[in-house]
């Protein structure tokens, strides 16, 4: 119940500077706060990052980057290094405008075929982590609240922080799920906000713990290995 209150809004994200965005002119701190820039959330698939992608949604601009920054810079920390392994295993893949309803398996082959798409974004990330550490480093305060201790070990953002998350995007659409992303509840009881296809498996996997749980009340046995009853 804890988290089906807390988590009312996708908390994995990350930023990057928009694509019309000439990397050559962001030369300082200064200008990187005027830059224009794109929240993407993340599809939270799985407990290992490295297993996770981007969700199917093209980015929400971002209305005031520096007193964003100013608030998330510690979690974005993180989060950035999340992208950058992504990026690194070929699984990092931006949704455009028009094909972000497309599959992501679909996808990955073409863009990572592409070496110059990779470079891009790997600048992009660089200069994003150069960026929060930078402010990071120069702003570092003692912070003994729960969420700052929170923040400063990279646990997923959560109260005051994630409800307030969405003030801070340009809205181009009037729905109400961030990313393309709908919350579920684990069979261990834990909220994930997930992509479609993963909505659809995690719902999947909760009826047949259910379906699995009625057989072994009524005396039967199930091996969760080998996914039959014995």
């Amino acid at each position: 119940m804890y988290e089906l209150h807390e988590y009312t809004t996708p908390r994995y994200l990350f930023i990057l500077p928009a694509r019309h965005s000439d990397m050559a002119l962001i030369n300082s701190v200064r200008s990187w706060f005027h830059t224009h820039y794109k929240l993407y959330f993340l599809c939270e698939c799985s407990h290992e990052p490295n297993e996770m992608h981007v969700a199917p949604h093209e980015g929400y601009s971002i209305k005031t980057p520096q007193e964003f920054i100013v608030r998330y810079a510690p979690y974005l920390r993180i989060t950035i290094k999340i992208a950058q392994l992504l990026l690194s295993l070929g699984g990092l893949v931006i949704p455009q405008v028009g094909s972000a309803s497309t599959a992501i398996k679909h996808v990955l082959p073409s863009k990572f075929d592409n070496d110059q798409y990779y470079e891009d974004m790997k600048n992009q990330l660089k200069m994003i982590d150069s960026l929060i550490n930078r402010y990071d480093n120069q702003h570092k305060h003692p912070d003994t609240s729960v969420t700052g201790q929170q923040k400063s070990i990279g646990a997923p953002l959560q109260g005051a922080d994630l409800r307030e998350l969405e003030s801070y995007l340009e809205r181009v659409d009037n729905k109400r799920r961030l990313g393309n992303l709908y919350r579920t509840v684990t069979v261990d009881g834990h909220v994930r906000w997930v992509c479609l296809q993963h909505y659809d498996e995690i719902s999947f996997n909760n009826e047949m713990r259910k379906y699995i749980n009625d057989f072994e009340a009524m005396g039967g046995k199930f091996d969760l290995k080998t996914k039959a009853a014995v």
